[in-house]
């Protein structure tokens, strides 16, 4: 049977054809049954503005959409009006320009399709008396941009094909707490982000034990810089999380402007990322959840650690930190920080870290070789490092006077004797200076010092 679309006439509708197939709803009811196929066009030649929009504008007008509707201009919802997806039905709305929604839209679930190059999601706030809560809501035309100037909800599925959502200062909340509230196709990945500024956050509903990954990003150089951030919660329990991705796009020393000074950092942090960190934001809960940060190791830097912005201020080694490969073949690795207790402070960037000290030690005395009974490992001064962790490459040690009394270079030996010169040294304090590098990760630790006691 052929498609149809039934329109029950409560009021006036009028077809403004002079305007370019401008759908203006006077007062009506049009409903548009499952089924049924309902297209608005746009003006052949695209001269005459808001051409191909359909504007539900008068306090009786009510637009019921159980079939497909596609719009090739804007769709505007305004002056009391109302829109819904037909009940239980599963209408779509496939719209080319804005969607603006200033009045009461009641989703149901139905489906908004989002095709156009550049579109925006706007409303008066969240004034309205429904503000926009999309059940599906699908973004997609490659290297298209969809952005908001008011904050949207999503109640069920997010869909990104190729396109960037861009919140602005504004909010885009998924409610559906499942993983698959936020659905990307595998061959989308290099292409699908939500990007935001200011205030702007994405913000996922949880209560699972499983990763939820926020796809964010920016459109730098015309291009798709994605890094991701994901955040897996301990318990099963609902929680919110929000996330924003910050770059600067250049290195300048402070991570971007809004003053996360790289150069504020505590021991063991060799380098901080001073291109982009996450605002990464728990609203309040605080039940541990494993953190992670995604790169790209071949133009990002190969980093080994995760840090957060404490209020001393400066950026805080988050340490026990693993890194894992996505999964999902994108390239990209992920910073994993397990078991994580959120505080309010909610900067995370990625670091180079270096090893921690108790990794190894130096002894605080020691016997000078030659005193008679005396066992062999108390006769010199080194490194202690019982499991190999670390390799000792340079060791100094001077007297009270600053002269060099050994030099692990210069004297070709690992251990002091308490000899210089061929002579015993006094008895009394020393002062020593040691270079280590961690074996695994061959980086430099902070240098050593320290005192040690000679005795005879």
């Amino acid at each position: 049977m052929m498609k149809r679309i039934i329109l029950f006439c409560l009021a006036n509708i009028l077809l403004h054809c002079a305007e370019g197939q401008t759908f203006v709803n006077n007062g009506a009811t049009v409903a548009i049954t499952q089924g049924a196929v309902m297209i608005v066009t746009t003006d052949p030649g695209n001269l005459i503005p808001g051409s191909g929009s359909l504007e539900n504008t008068q306090p009786t007008a009510n637009l019921r959409n159980a079939g497909q509707l596609t719009i090739e201009g804007s769709f505007v919802n305004d002056n009391g009006a109302v829109a819904d997806g037909f009940g239980t039905n599963t209408g779509q709305y496939r719209v080319q320009g804005d969607w603006e929604n200033d009045a009461t839209f009641t989703a149901d679930k139905s489906t908004v399709v989002l095709y156009g190059p550049i579109q925006a999601i706007k409303g008066t706030a969240n004034s309205s008396p429904n503000p926009t809560t999309f059940y599906n809501l699908i973004d997609t035309l490659a290297n298209s941009v969809k952005t908001q100037e008011v904050d949207a909800f999503v109640s069920d599925t997010f869909s990104l094909y190729s396109a960037e959502h861009a919140t602005g200062d504004y909010r885009l909340t998924i409610l559906n707490p499942d993983t698959s509230g936020i659905y990307i196709p595998a061959g989308d990945l290099p292409s699908s982000f939500v990007s935001s500024t200011g205030n702007g956050r994405l913000v996922r509903n949880t209560n699972l034990k499983a990763e939820y990954i926020f796809p964010t990003g920016i459109s730098e150089a015309g291009s798709p810089k994605i890094r991701e951030a994901s955040v897996t919660p301990a318990t099963a329990l609902p929680h919110t999380y929000a996330v924003r991705y910050v770059d600067d796009g250049v290195s300048n020393n402070t991570t971007t402007p809004e003053g996360y000074d790289t150069a504020q950092k505590s021991g063991y942090i060799g380098e901080v990322n001073d291109v982009f960190f996450h605002y990464i934001t728990s609203n309040g809960n605080t039940d541990p959840a494993d953190y992670a940060i995604y790169f790209n190791p071949g133009t990002d830097y190969s980093w080994t650690s995760l840090a957060r912005w404490q209020v001393v201020p400066q950026w805080q080694d988050l340490q026990n930190t693993v890194a894992i490969a996505d999964p999902r073949g994108t390239g990209r690795v992920k910073i994993v920080r397990p078991g994580l207790v959120p505080t309010t402070d909610t900067a995370f960037a990625l670091v180079d870290s270096v090893a921690i000290k108790a990794d190894f030690a130096f002894p605080t005395a020691f016997v000078a070789d030659g005193q008679g009974g005396i066992p062999a490992e108390d006769l010199y001064f080194g490194i202690i490092n019982q499991v190999n962790i670390v390799t000792l490459q340079e060791l100094s040690v001077f007297n009270r006077w600053g002269e060099m009394v050994f030099d692990s270079k210069r004297d070709g030996s690992q251990t002091w004797n308490g000899h210089f010169n061929g002579k015993l040294q006094p008895e009394g304090n020393y002062v020593y200076r040691a270079v280590v590098i961690n074996n695994q990760s061959g980086k430099q630790y902070p240098l050593v010092t320290g005192n040690v006691a000679l005795l005879w």
